[in-house]
């Protein structure tokens, strides 16, 4: 094996030469690369005096993550040692972390001892472990280390996140591609800045970065692999969306924007919360079609903001309990569906319906069953003694239900459609807006992860979505209007039963594109990549 080592140097004219030196031993190592990241005490000279195969000086100070991002565009090598310029003689420790990597270990990260002195606050490395448990579900004992050995392509697929950033993204994008992760307890010295002034503002700039991602990460905004451009592209059009969503509250009863605005930061405010909720404390984190591990009930976000949102809505009693029956009892199911589903169970209703008539009962049964069974509650409280009406609205909700269900398989296309069903309710009544705007809302918040494949909601999500989305038709068409409605709903179920909903929309050049538009993740790495032998 033949590696590039990677030294980012900022102000390191005292250690950097002891620590290329000292890289030059490790076994493996055919070439050192040094990024003088804008210093001004004469680093880069030192590298070269002290051996340095390539020594790049940037013009100013970039931050490690650009430093890294310029020696990765000079490596030669297949595999890269990322190193610390501080190290001193120690670097020649880091020859495990090397031999690590042929094991099919993509990242092998060293653990150093703790410093014999006074540290900092630890609120850095903190907020990094949080980070990393919250996007990935791992346990890291060293989230901060910059000492990690790599394979190059895992590196240039996933990009490398700026500044202090840079390690915790490492770490979150090769897990998220079902890399392998290992931690190496090594003795690397390692110079603590201490509790001094220049420390705590050390700390505080990891912070920031650290905090940054998390942020640009956890709301689907920044990453993965996405330039400025793009991310400050997809903040202007999730903005957009909500001043959009205000606009249109504006048409409706007065005091409806402000009621959305306060909905909308409660969801926004919540995300980050119910995601640990969704992937760290009920541990639901699936692989979704790419293969990447992400939270998979962040839907809970809709039952949380929709039950609250109802109860005090100025909707009439009986749509207002109406939607907490249809809420409730889908989110309930739906997040049943999400804890005990196997994965290995009947496709489809007729398949569910097979394995009941077998004797068995399904979590998908037990969902189809309480969807009609919701409908079946919110069509007697909207239309009492009216029996035709009531078995309308109850194959309206559960097939809406069902839908969004069926649409949830890609990134966004869940959202997509619970959109559309929301945009036909607001066409016949604006007041339907009451009912649908604070889902609209949570949905919005949701958007970006959820369109870049970075969470999925879940049954617990695309139940409530749908089935409010169908209550919100009941309410809003006629008679013969719901009747059409049911009839094209349970058409495209009779279709789905016999033929992918994917193969369908693919072979659709509109629909093609419309599955496609606003998404954008990381496709997953071929093994021999993501485990490098």
């Amino acid at each position: 094996m033949r590696a590039s080592v990677i030294i980012p140097a900022y102000q390191a004219s005292a250690t950097v030469a002891q620590t290329v030196r000292a890289v030059r031993s490790i076994p493996g190592v055919a070439e050192v690369i040094v990024v003088d990241d804008g210093s001004l005490d004469g680093t880069a000279e030192a590298a070269r005096r002290a051996g340095a195969d390539q020594v790049i000086a940037l013009p100013r100070n970039q931050g490690k993550g650009a430093a890294l991002r310029a020696g990765l565009e000079s490596a030669r090598h297949n595999y890269l040692l990322f190193l610390d310029a501080d190290l001193g003689h120690s670097a020649a420790q880091a020859g495990p972390l090397l031999q690590a990597i042929p094991n099919h270990t993509a990242m092998a990260v060293a653990s150093l001892s703790s410093p014999p002195g006074p540290g900092g606050l630890g609120l850095a490395r903190g907020l990094a472990r949080a980070t990393i448990r919250l996007l990935t579900g791992l346990r890291v004992a060293a989230p901060l280390s910059g000492q990690r050995a790599v394979a190059a392509r895992l590196v240039r697929h996933v990009g490398l996140a700026p500044r202090f950033g840079v390690e915790v993204g490492l770490t979150v994008e090769a897990a998220h591609l079902g890399a392998s992760l290992l931690e190496v307890p090594l003795p690397l010295e390692h110079r603590e800045s201490g509790r001094t002034p220049s420390g705590f503002l050390h700390r505080a700039r990891q912070f920031r970065d650290v905090l940054q991602f998390l942020l640009l990460t956890g709301y689907g905004l920044g990453w993965p692999a996405l330039s400025r451009g793009r991310t400050a592209g997809r903040a202007v059009v999730w903005l957009m969306s909500f001043a959009l969503l205000l606009e249109l509250g504006s048409l409706a009863p007065p005091g409806a924007s402000a009621r959305l605005a306060l909905i909308s930061a409660a969801a926004a405010l919540g995300w980050l919360p119910l995601l640990w909720i969704s992937g760290v404390s009920l541990g639901l984190r699936k692989a979704n079609y790419l293969g990447r591990k992400v939270p998979a009930a962040a839907g809970l976000l809709f039952p949380v903001v929709g039950l609250p949102s109802l109860w005090f809505s100025p909707l009439a009693a009986p749509v207002r309990a109406a939607g907490l029956v249809v809420t409730a009892a889908l989110a309930a199911v739906g997040l049943l569906d999400d804890l005990f589903s196997s994965g290995r169970q009947a496709r489809g209703l007729r398949g569910h319906l097979l394995t009941l008539a077998r004797g068995r009962l399904t979590t998908g049964t037990v969902k189809a069953l309480a969807g009609l069974a919701a409908g079946l509650g919110a069509g007697c409280l909207l239309h009492p003694g009216q029996p035709a009406s009531i078995v309308l609205d109850a194959l309206l909700i559960a097939l809406a239900a069902n839908l969004v269900n069926l649409l949830d398989l890609r990134p966004g296309r869940g959202l997509k459609g619970f959109g559309l069903l929301c945009v036909l309710t607001m066409i016949f009544s604006s007041d339907s807006l009451h009912l649908v705007g604070p889902l609209l809302a949570a949905a919005l918040v949701s958007a970006p992860a959820d369109f870049a494949g970075r969470a999925m909601m879940g049954d617990v999500g695309a139940n409530v979505l749908g089935g409010v989305a169908g209550l919100a038709l009941a309410i809003t068409l006629g008679p013969w209007a719901r009747l059409a409605a049911v009839l094209v709903l349970a058409t495209v179920h009779l279709i789905c039963e016999r033929a992918s909903l994917s193969d369908l929309i693919m072979r659709s050049r509109l629909l093609s594109y419309c599955d496609r538009l606003g998404t954008h993740h990381l496709p997953a790495l071929p093994p021999e990549e993501a485990a490098p032998s």
